[in-house]
């Protein structure tokens, strides 16, 4: 459960990136500085992480207690993406859109996760 951890910190890490980039480039884009921007990255980024966390403890009772169906962490992550994208699409201060995208960043960052190359297994066994 030690790689889940580290992939749910490398997933934050690049969501940050990622959220500063898309922030730069509506900035580029737009020429104006909007406030709804940033709340809607910030909000979908809370909700993309929460799910990620739901998942993980999803996983966990899979492994550990041999649940194979975890009805209610899935009805969680259902209603806080609903309510992200209900945020956005409800609330003039927060950008519909960039509520919504960080829900797409696990794609890509876990697509580059699998993309990198692993150590060999001779170096995890210390040589042997």
């Amino acid at each position: 459960m030690e790689d889940l951890r580290k992939e749910l910190h490398f997933a934050m890490v690049c969501t940050i990136l990622m959220d500063v980039a898309v922030w730069l480039l509506s900035l580029i884009m737009t020429k104006k500085l909007e406030i709804s921007v940033p709340l809607g990255l910030v909000l979908g980024s809370i909700g993309m992480y929460s799910n990620l966390l739901l998942l993980r403890r999803s996983i966990q009772n899979a492994v550990y207690h041999g649940k194979t169906r975890d009805i209610v962490g899935y009805v969680f992550r259902v209603l806080i993406a609903s309510a992200v994208i209900a945020s956005g699409l409800m609330s003039e201060y927060v950008n519909a859109v960039t509520a919504v995208l960080p829900f797409l960043y696990p794609k890509v960052i876990f697509g580059i996760l699998a993309t990198k190359p692993e150590k060999a297994k001779s170096d995890k066994n210390g040589g042997i």
